[in-house]
């Protein structure tokens, strides 16, 4: 975070008065402990998050397992493989690969199941489900696992950046909340999406929310265009305070960080120092 704590971000920031705009986790406590394990999602809760966002993918046998993809896995825990490959014992077997990273005490930590990751979700608190591979028994077997952990779908944000996914599991099971994600390039002045492709892909989805990333590149009339439509907006990844203010600006519902205790902290000492 280079500029996490930058004079000029201080300067802006003091003057602004967030309201409403929540910060949320991106994949756990991931500055702090390993992405996606159960110890940076419990630490996520600990510190504050009231949802944080994991990924959700299928192994070999069919389980639901917490991982991004083949990237993270190779550079978090050594593995070689694409995660449908990823067996059980793969997982009881598995070792950080850069335990040098973090606290010593996260030294064996594992990759999670699904069901190991719902353990540790607050009944009072909110994830988001990103899927990342999905399968025909794919909502079931997620919606099995959330009732085996005794939360509900009050408790679920079903997200993913493929629309057709999303319709599939609104149709099965239209109680949970959705959302879209998509990302935003900007090449010679024209952005990849218009404020109009995102509602009408997110309305036909049958999505509640949209989430933005790649957010630098639009603007407030953006944003509210999209609200205007009866979506709530958050964007990702929003690093340091220059990014927050930045959403803050957007007029952003919420913002997704990798960074979201520290960004809460440094908010806090903000108001703090605002109000002596």
């Amino acid at each position: 975070m280079k500029k996490y704590i930058s004079i000029l971000s201080t300067l802006i920031l003091a003057a602004v008065s967030f309201g409403d705009i929540a910060v949320h986790s991106h994949r756990g406590e991931k500055s702090l402990a390993p992405e996606n394990t159960v110890e940076a999602i419990k630490l996520a809760y600990d510190l504050g998050s009231l949802m944080i966002e994991t990924d959700v993918n299928i192994t070999k046998e069919g389980h639901l397992v917490v991982m991004h993809g083949e990237r993270e896995l190779k550079k978090y825990w050594g593995i070689d493989k694409n995660v449908e490959d990823l067996t059980l014992e793969d997982l009881k077997n598995s070792k950080l690969a850069c335990p040098e990273k973090f606290d010593p005490k996260y030294a064996n930590v594992k990759i999670p199941t699904f069901d190991e990751i719902l353990k540790v979700i607050p009944k009072d608190k909110r994830f988001e489900l990103e899927i990342k591979k999905y399968g025909k028994d794919f909502a079931r077997k997620a919606v099995e696992a959330i009732k085996r952990a005794g939360l509900t779908e009050k408790n679920v944000l079903v997200t993913c950046f493929d629309p057709t996914v999303i319709k599939d599991f609104k149709s099965k099971y239209p109680q949970f909340k959705t959302m879209y994600i998509c990302y935003i390039k900007k090449t010679k002045g024209k952005l990849s999406k218009t404020a109009e492709d995102i509602i009408i892909t997110a309305k036909d989805a049958g999505a509640s929310e949209v989430a933005i990333g790649g957010y630098r590149n639009i603007n407030r009339e953006f944003i509210k265009k999209i609200q205007d439509a009866g979506f709530q907006v958050g964007v990702w990844q929003v690093e340091n305070l220059d990014d927050l203010d930045f959403a803050y600006q957007l007029g952003a519902n919420r913002v997704c960080s990798n960074y979201a205790y520290q960004l809460r902290e440094a908010y806090k000492r903000m108001q703090t120092l605002k109000f002596k």
